[in-house]
């Protein structure tokens, strides 16, 4: 586990952690970790969606010859001797 120190921390943000923590019975530090994780869970499955959307959006798409980039390397590289 690792251990974070935050500095300068709106006061506000805090009293608003604090306030939840207490409305939930926990102490702010578990509030604070639960809040991070819920940030990062949030983010993590966002760009999963999106990615997925991606794919799933190109899935049906026929690659062009003209731009298959390993090909332009090799004909560049080749064409310098």
């Amino acid at each position: 586990m690792a251990d974070i120190k935050v500095r300068n921390l709106d006061p506000r943000i805090a009293d608003i952690l604090r306030t939840r923590a207490k409305q939930r019975g926990i102490s702010m530090e578990e509030e604070i970790r639960r809040t991070l994780a819920a940030s990062v869970t949030a983010d993590m499955e966002a760009f999963a969606r999106r990615a997925a959307a991606l794919r799933a959006a190109t899935a049906d798409q026929e690659l062009d010859p003209e731009l298959d980039s390993v090909r332009i390397i090799r004909e560049q590289r080749d064409a310098w001797g």
